[in-house]
């Protein structure tokens, strides 16, 4: 059980929270992948996507911090990838551009968008996400006061330090942030760490309804 009654903020995870993210990298990454193709194809060489792949995973389980940072991440991958291309860097920027930019063209329900701001009139709303979304560019950005990622230096959840800055930031303690999120490895594991309160909100799940789990917040928050 929350205890709502020290609640002042209420932190949010994006991806798989807020919308369905499986559609939205799908695309981003087939049109990425597309140009990465046709640019290959102009210097008479071959693309293997499979190669991209390989050389991400092994970037991703490094363990170097700086890949917390999903598009430093990316951009460093497909340095690897296109290093024998002429205007390498141009590409890699390119490609990471298109990824980025499909990116931010997430859908979010009416539902949540009407749950949001019903919880902005109660509460301070601020976005915690390991992702390169920006929340600002989404259509509840407006009711976030501030949006913490790796984008912007911090560690990745589960490490507490994006946690850490809303604490500082809005200067309440542990207990009195809830964090929402898809994820009890990162999202409820950060929580955990911190010590502040947490709701495991899975709304886009197969097994889950929508309005099933909207209503269930609601509650859990009154």
């Amino acid at each position: 059980m929350l205890n709502t009654k020290i609640i002042k903020v209420i932190s949010f995870d994006l991806d798989n929270t807020l919308y369905d993210n499986s559609p939205v990298i799908a695309l981003a990454e087939k049109k990425s992948q597309e140009y990465l193709a046709l640019e290959f194809r102009k210097q008479n060489q071959i693309y293997d996507i499979n190669v991209f792949k390989e050389i991400r995973q092994t970037l991703f389980e490094s363990n170097n911090i700086a890949f917390d940072n999903l598009t430093y991440l990316r951009e460093e991958c497909l340095r690897r990838v296109c290093s024998e291309l002429q205007k390498a860097e141009s590409i890699v920027q390119q490609a990471t551009a298109i990824f980025i930019d499909l990116r931010q063209q997430a859908i979010i329900p009416k539902e949540i968008i009407r749950m949001i701001e019903s919880l902005s009139e109660r509460y301070t709303l601020v976005s915690i996400t390991n992702g390169n979304c920006e929340a600002s560019n989404l259509a509840v950005g407006k009711y976030f006061k501030e949006n913490y990622s790796p984008q912007q230096g911090h560690r990745a959840k589960p490490h507490t330090a994006m946690y850490q800055k809303v604490l500082d930031n809005f200067q309440i303690d542990a207990e009195q942030l809830l964090h929402i999120g898809d994820e009890e490895k990162s999202d409820g594991l950060g929580a955990k760490n911190i010590g502040c309160q947490f709701h495991l909100f899975q709304p886009f799940k197969k097994s889950e309804c929508l309005q099933k789990s909207i209503d269930n917040l609601i509650f859990a928050t009154q």
